[in-house]
């Protein structure tokens, strides 16, 4: 598993991973590896993505496979001034065929199984964080794609839109909701239903949940991203993402997220996304 964080900010995007890889086994976890390559950059685009989910497809890495979306460069997203939402698309099209020509075949063959018929919560999948800037774009946009969930063409989803600020988790990231948002969904949704049924009282309306969630909206920790300079913005994403790493180094279970924070950046400059670490 992982943590990606990604951080917009007025002055570009940084994407923030971290490099332990889970290898499974027939009981669970057989192997964790520190060392994962998790964080890329594309070509000599403004570009860089991150990737969290599945590290190896067919006895591949990840990044073997970015490898070679670039040296096929479909579509010249790679060489082409081609905006960020044709690069999102390029990519989700190469790895779902990826994923149908090695994946599938396997789980059918493993589980005995259409794949049809296996629930959408027992497919294993990955997804792509694609953060950085069109061409004469002076904002960064951040997207993201989960395979296969987003099968059908134009279904990657922009999460940060140019002037949209702020960060994003994905994948392992409940240490970082209960950090920012004070508390736990599945908590509060327990409880009031401990309450409710204590009470004897009716299901809580619409109006009354909204009057919940505003009420714990007051106690969400508040972040002035839109004045963040960059380097304040690199620092909390690391930030993040070695929340998560140390939280799951000290809880009972397997170290599925851990290893080295890596950090990636790029800005309005022009220049290549940049691997810090």
């Amino acid at each position: 598993m992982t943590v990606a964080v990604s951080c917009n900010l007025s002055e570009g995007v940084i994407l923030g991973v971290d490099s332990a890889v889970a290898v499974p086994g027939p009981r669970g976890i057989a192997k964790v590896y520190e060392n994962a390559e998790k964080l890329f950059q594309l070509g000599e685009r403004p570009i860089g993505l991150a990737t969290f989910g599945l590290g190896v497809f067919a006895s591949r890495s990840i990044g073997s496979y970015v490898r070679e979306f670039e040296s096929a460069n479909p579509d010249k997203v790679i060489t082409r001034p081609t905006s960020m939402s044709d690069v999102v698309e390029a990519l989700r099209k190469f790895f779902m065929k990826v994923y149908r020509d090695t994946v599938i075949p396997a789980i059918e063959k493993e589980t005995k199984t259409k794949f049809e018929e296996i629930p959408d919560e027992k497919r294993p999948g990955f997804g792509l964080v694609v953060g950085g800037f069109s061409p004469g774009a002076y904002l960064s946009e951040v997207w993201v794609t989960f395979i296969p969930r987003h099968e059908s063409p134009g279904s990657a989803q922009c999460v940060r839109k140019q002037g949209e600020f702020g960060t994003n988790w994905f994948a392992v990231f409940e240490p970082i909701r209960r950090y920012i948002f004070g508390y736990d969904p599945a908590l509060i949704e327990e409880l009031l239903n401990y309450i409710q049924s204590r009470a004897g009282a009716k299901p809580f309306t619409d109006e009354e949940e909204r009057e919940i969630k505003k009420i714990l909206r007051k106690y969400e920790y508040q972040i002035p991203f839109h004045a963040m300079p960059m380097e304040e913005g690199i620092a909390h994403t690391r930030f993040l993402v070695e929340l998560v790493v140390n939280h799951h180094r000290y809880v009972v279970g397997a170290p599925i997220v851990g290893g080295k924070v890596k950090i990636g950046k790029v800005t309005y400059k022009g220049e290549q996304f940049q691997i810090l670490d």
